[in-house]
């Protein structure tokens, strides 16, 4: 039996950015609210997405100043991030 990564369906895996400080946590948790999001579409599942993605999304900014992530990296996580949430 093989093991399903959680995060399967998702371009960029948490597990990736386990080394940069809060990262995997808030992608992970970004993800968990976007497929509640996509069952479940209530006003409050959308704030708590919404939330978590500027969550996000400041993690990534800070992460690139720090030099934990490169410039690219950050704009290609918060460009995947933004079409995940506008759709």
């Amino acid at each position: 039996m093989s093991y399903k990564n959680k995060y399967q369906d998702f371009e960029y895996d948490p597990d990736d950015y386990k080394e940069v400080f809060c990262l995997s946590e808030d992608l992970a948790t970004f993800y968990d609210l976007i497929k509640e999001y996509k069952i479940q579409q209530t006003t409050s599942s959308y704030l708590a997405l919404d939330q978590q993605r500027v969550t996000l999304f400041f993690t990534i900014k800070h992460r690139e100043l720090e030099g934990m992530i490169s410039h690219q990296t950050a704009q290609d996580l918060k460009e995947y991030m933004a079409e995940l949430f506008y759709g």
